[in-house]
C-alpha cells in the first residue's frame, strides 16, 4: 500500500463497517497519544422495537442530536425538511451539535497545534447543510489538520462536494471491504500517528 496522506477518506457500501473502523482508530490514537487535540462526530442508527427510525450524530464526548428521522405522512402545505428516501433531515439539531463538535480545541501548548478531526460522515444528509460544507472546506484547507472521515460509495449521480474532496492532492481514499475491514485499523493508526508527530515537530 502506498503511503497514506494526512487526510483519509473511508468509503464502502452501507453497513460494511466504516463507523466501527473509525471508532477503533480513534480509540487507539487516544490511548497512545496523550493530550492530542481532537474533535468530531460519528453517525449512528436509531432503532425502535427493532426498526430503524433514523440517525443521530454523536460527538466524541458522547453528546448526541438527531440527524434524520422517518418522515411523517405529509399533509398538504406541511414542511418536514429535506428528504433522503424515507428520512427527513433535522437540519437545525444537526447544525447545532455539528458546529460545536467540529470546533478545534484550544491547543494546550504550541506543539499541540495539530488537530485530529473525525467526520463520520460527509454524506447526502449532512450536505443539505451549507454551514457544514463551509466548515468541512475550512478544515480540509488547514494543513495542520489530520482528518479521518467517511464518504458514500460513488453512485450514478456523484455528489460534487464529495468528489472535490476525493480529488485533493492531500487526500487518500480507502475502500473498506469484508476482506480488509478487520486489518485496516493498524495501517491507518500508523499513518495518522506519523502525520500527527510530524506536524507537532515542525
Amino acid at each position: 500500500m502506498t503511503e497514506l496522506k494526512a487526510k483519509i477518506l473511508l468509503t464502502g457500501t452501507p453497513g460494511i463497517g466504516k463507523t466501527t473502523l473509525v471508532r477503533k482508530v480513534v480509540t487507539q490514537l487516544m490511548n497512545s497519544l496523550s493530550g492530542m487535540p481532537l474533535s468530531g462526530f460519528y453517525t449512528e442508527e436509531v432503532r425502535e422495537k427493532g426498526f430503524r427510525i433514523g440517525f443521530d450524530i454523536v460527538t466524541l464526548e458522547g453528546d448526541r442530536a438527531p440527524l434524520a428521522r422517518v418522515a411523517p405522512t405529509e399533509l398538504p402545505g406541511s414542511r418536514v425538511g429535506p428528504r433522503v428516501g424515507q428520512y427527513a433531515v433535522q437540519l437545525a439539531s444537526f447544525e447545532r451539535l455539528m458546529r460545536r463538535s467540529l470546533t478545534p480545541p484550544t491547543p494546550k501548548s504550541p506543539e499541540h497545534r495539530t488537530h485530529l478531526v473525525v467526520i463520520d460522515e460527509i454524506g447526502k444528509m449532512e450536505l443539505f447543510s451549507d454551514e457544514f460544507k463551509q466548515v468541512v472546506t475550512k478544515l480540509f484547507s488547514n494543513r495542520d489538520n489530520v482528518i479521518l472521515a467517511t464518504i458514500p460509495v460513488p453512485k450514478q449521480r456523484a455528489i460534487p462536494f464529495v468528489e472535490q474532496l476525493r480529488s485533493r492532492d492531500d487526500v487518500t481514499v480507502l475502500t473498506v471491504s469484508h476482506t480488509n475491514r478487520d486489518s485496516l485499523d493498524g495501517t491507518i493508526v500508523k499513518a495518522l500517528k506519523s502525520h500527527l508527530h510530524t506536524s507537532m515537530s515542525e
